[in-house]
């Protein structure tokens, strides 16, 4: 029994440890959480890898907060420490961020860029699928913390 356990977690492995490489597409889909603004939103990205450990990965979320519209443009890049089933990466790159509210008929707008430092996996559950948990700090004025969780596509 043992051994048939342990032939069914190779294959298992075997199975999902394609190696990324060159020209690999990925679609994301998924969550943010900002710490300091207590906001919630959906993000949706991309991701391509440049070199087998090299990736730019710009997204774009939609924050929800309980007054006004807020939303984040991000400009990353990824270097992936590992290439297998669960692939680790470092990343740093550009935010900007853009809020907007309205108060008795006056309109308020802002606008910051600053930088992105954070941590996050691609974590493959399938073949072409995968959970990417990610955080990041946003420095720019104030700066915050967002955590993402975000279900990946590998594109074919």
């Amino acid at each position: 029994m043992k051994k048939l356990l342990l032939l069914g977690l190779f294959a298992l492995t075997v199975s999902f440890a394609q190696a990324q490489t060159a020209g690999d597409v990925r679609l994301q889909f998924g969550g943010d959480f900002g710490f300091d603004s207590e906001a919630f939103g959906l993000n949706f990205g991309g991701e391509y890898l440049i070199t087998d450990q090299i990736a730019a990965a710009p997204n774009f979320t939609i924050y929800f907060p309980e007054g006004g519209n807020a939303s984040t443009l991000n400009l990353d890049a990824r270097y992936y420490f590992t290439r297998d089933i669960l692939q680790w990466y470092g990343l740093v790159g550009f935010t900007n961020n853009w809020w907007s509210a309205e108060f008795m008929d006056v309109k308020v707008k802002e606008s910051r860029a600053g930088a992105n430092i954070g941590a996050g996996g691609v974590l493959k559950f399938a073949d072409n699928f995968a959970f990417n948990p990610e955080l990041k700090y946003q420095a720019q004025s104030g700066g915050q913390a967002v955590f993402r969780l975000a279900l990946v596509y590998f594109l074919p």
